[in-house]
């Protein structure tokens, strides 16, 4: 694991923008076709994703976040309220140059503190079982998970994996 931290490689935490939509979008889809073999249908999913995230922008309560440097952004992670007191979070990406960094990592505490200040009792988060650093990131972070049966999404066969962090014991 590398040593350099977020702060070190110059990476901020910004909010998201409707003029990065874009490149979430495109990032998400190149790297889910290119890297995962996931089929054309992924880039609807992610557009349909973005479009609904959109509708929700002026919630308050959401959390949208861009991990950017000097050249642009290298990562985004979305939090959108499902109820009064749960969340789930989407679209978590980040650019293959800046894992092992700890950037991830303080994208996701960054959701998770301010679920905590919104009072947020919840967050969920679905993955598949072939992204083993995001299921070890969760882990790490206190969630629980539920593994379900295997099955064909994006023309993959794979198990789908919903995590779920209680806040009820994380203080503001």
């Amino acid at each position: 694991m590398r040593t350099v931290s977020p702060e070190a490689a110059g990476i901020i935490l910004r909010d998201y923008r409707v003029a990065d939509r874009d490149w979430v979008a495109a990032v998400n889809v190149q790297h889910y076709t290119d890297v995962e073999g996931f089929d054309a249908s992924f880039a609807k999913a992610a557009s349909d994703a973005l479009d609904l995230l959109e509708l929700q922008i002026s919630n308050k309560h959401n959390d949208f976040i861009i991990a950017e440097v000097e050249q642009g952004p290298v990562g985004c992670i979305f939090f959108a309220a499902e109820s009064k007191t749960a969340g789930r979070v989407r679209l978590f990406y980040l650019d293959t140059a800046y894992r092992g960094l700890g950037v991830g990592k303080r994208m996701l505490s960054r959701i998770i503190e301010r679920a905590v200040e919104n009072g947020f009792r919840r967050i969920c988060v679905s993955t598949f079982d072939r992204h083993l650093e995001a299921c070890s990131l969760y882990t790490l972070l206190g969630f629980q998970r539920t593994i379900h049966e295997p099955s064909t999404a994006f023309g993959k066969k794979m198990r789908q994996i919903d995590f779920e962090l209680d806040l009820s014991s994380y203080s503001t």
